[in-house]
């Protein structure tokens, strides 16, 4: 092995010009490498496997990322509040979450917008009850003194499911105060498991999930958001739901990250408007074969369920501000539902 050998006391003028020229060489094969690294993004969502978020996870998965020189690390968390409260606390560049909690992170002084969204068309809830129950529980009204499972956030912030629950019930005149809700994570195994063990009488979930647990003999439907029986429609029905967020800080000091995320948004977004149902799971790579059917059928049944390019309707806006009042959110004085949103990336071409 050849040793290299600098005397740095010797004022050797020719030394230094070398050792200057060395040091700018490793400087330079430093970054060079670098670059050719994939720039990594962090994503926080609920799930896995829940069909709002679904986009998120076929980024890596059709290698979008890879092709746009990124790696996106999608982490799962029990619900969005969780994962945008750890998206907080610096562990992730972006969250996904229901758009009307957003406001009281405001209040509370930690600002997040969002900067695309997911979902669209008719809300896929639907409650379901137990079905050892659903000869005595007919009706949302019979609910009263009741348990409902639905995912909850912290002590300070509550979940948009259980916003949605909420005003829902209430909608048939049954009061939120006569309700035991019970918290459940927003994954199939988290209902699944409430169901099973018999800790609720009932559970307010997504599609596919609701499928799955009728599908497993665990519940019958007791009623859906997204059924045109469904006699009851809730104020701001049309509002906005999926969102992707970020902080206006992260904004600043990383704007090509917030490009970067949107772009394979996009494409994500336009692969799955084109894409059959079956598409879609073979990509997700789901091994339970009934999971698989009750996803194609639920995508089948709700087509309109994707935003096709992640930009905000203005529509969907005006219904978000009829919702918000519905369920008592209120923003600081001054402030618009619009000032959650930085769309400047998603409205360009």
């Amino acid at each position: 092995m050849v040793k290299v050998r600098f005397d740095l006391d010797i004022p050797n003028p020719s030394r230094r010009a070398a050792l200057k020229a060395l040091t700018a060489l490793l400087a330079w094969s430093g970054m060079q490498r670098l670059a050719a690294e994939p720039a990594t993004i962090r994503i926080n969502i609920p799930g896995p496997m829940l069909m709002p978020f679904f986009p998120v996870e076929l980024i890596p998965k059709l290698g979008i990322d890879a092709q746009l020189g990124a790696h996106l690390g999608v982490r799962y968390h029990p619900t969005g509040v969780l994962a945008l409260e750890d998206m907080l606390a610096g562990n992730a560049d972006f969250a996904g979450v229901g758009f009307p909690v957003l406001p009281k992170f405001v209040e509370k002084g930690r600002p997040v917008v969002a900067i695309a969204r997911l979902s669209s068309g008719a809300p896929p809830y639907a409650i379901i009850v137990r079905a050892d129950l659903a000869e005595s529980i007919r009706s949302i009204e019979d609910l009263r003194g009741r348990t409902l499972g639905v995912p909850v956030g912290s002590a300070t912030t509550k979940t948009y499911l259980q916003l949605v629950a909420e005003l829902w019930v209430s909608a048939h005149g049954v009061n939120a105060e006569q309700v035991r809700w019970a918290p459940i994570t927003q994954t199939y195994e988290g209902v699944y498991g409430a169901m099973a063990g018999e800790t609720v009488d009932a559970v307010f979930c997504e599609e596919p999930y609701s499928a799955s647990l009728v599908r497993a003999g665990l519940g019958k439907v007791l009623a859906s958001l997204s059924d045109p029986r469904n006699p009851v429609h809730l104020a701001g029905q049309q509002h906005l739901r999926a969102v992707i967020v970020t902080t206006p800080e992260r904004i600043e000091a990383h704007p090509q990250r917030v490009e970067a995320m949107v772009r394979m948004l996009r494409r994500a977004l336009q692969w799955t408007s084109k894409a059959t149902p079956a598409d879609i799971v073979a990509r997700l790579g789901i091994d339970d074969a009934g999971q698989r059917t009750d996803i194609v059928d639920a995508l089948t049944r709700l087509p309109t369920q994707y935003n096709h390019d992640g930009t905000f309707d203005a529509t969907e806006i005006e219904a978000t501000r009829e919702f918000m009042h519905a369920v008592g959110i209120k923003l600081p004085a001054g402030k618009d539902v619009r000032d959650l949103i930085d769309d400047r990336w998603i409205r360009l071409d």
